[in-house]
Formats: structure tokens, C-alpha cells, sequence
């Protein structure tokens, strides 16, 4: 039971620090995170427009991903139809992490 113990305790420290290629990096050794930026696919010269909305996604650790934070959920969420601007706001706290993408439009 020890060696179990052992194994499974240097597989979860070994995933804590294994680089993410998902939505949810940085994700990186802090106890807490609250940022904000911009998304790669903001529109030069465009205005923020009138409306906004926003997708979710949830991590536990970067191992357990699940929820859909993909511009077309936050389109329908603001019932948007053409895509101005979009932000990330991603809040973790030492191992549940939350990343947000907030669109505007009209």
C-alpha cells in the first residue's frame, strides 16, 4: 500500500508540473490566479460593440477538463451575431481553475 501511495503521489506531483497543450494554460505552480487578456482573435480597429457573452470551461488540476468555452457558445449566450472583440479571464485556486471567454459584438 505504501509503494501505491508512493507511485500515485509522484504521478500527481509529475502532472502538476507537465506543460498543458490545452485551453488552460498558463496554468503553472501558484496558489492563486485572477487574469485577464485579450484573446488571440480580436479584431483590429473594431469597437467593443453592444452586446456580450460568455463561455465557461473548468479544470481540477489541468488532468479533468470539461465545459464548452468555444465562441460560438458565447455568441449564443449574448446572442450575438458578428464577433467584435473577445477577452480570457481565468481564475484558479491552488488545483480548480476556471477560464472564461467573454465576447462582444452586435
Amino acid at each position: 500500500m505504501k509503494r501505491f501511495l508512493s507511485v500515485f503521489a509522484l504521478f500527481v506531483i509529475g502532472a502538476m508540473f507537465m506543460p498543458k497543450a490545452d485551453a488552460f494554460e498558463p496554468w503553472g505552480f501558484a496558489i492563486y490566479n485572477g487574469t485577464k487578456e485579450p484573446a488571440d482573435y480580436a479584431i483590429p480597429g473594431a469597437t467593443l460593440g453592444t452586446k456580450t457573452g460568455t463561455a465557461a470551461c473548468r479544470t481540477v488540476m489541468g488532468i479533468v477538463n470539461w465545459g464548452d468555452c468555444s465562441i460560438r457558445a458565447a455568441m449564443k449566450d449574448g446572442k450575438i451575431s458578428k464577433v467584435t472583440s473577445a477577452d480570457w479571464e481565468k481564475k484558479y485556486i491552488v488545483v480548480y481553475g476556471v477560464k472564461t471567454l467573454r465576447v462582444h459584438g452586435n
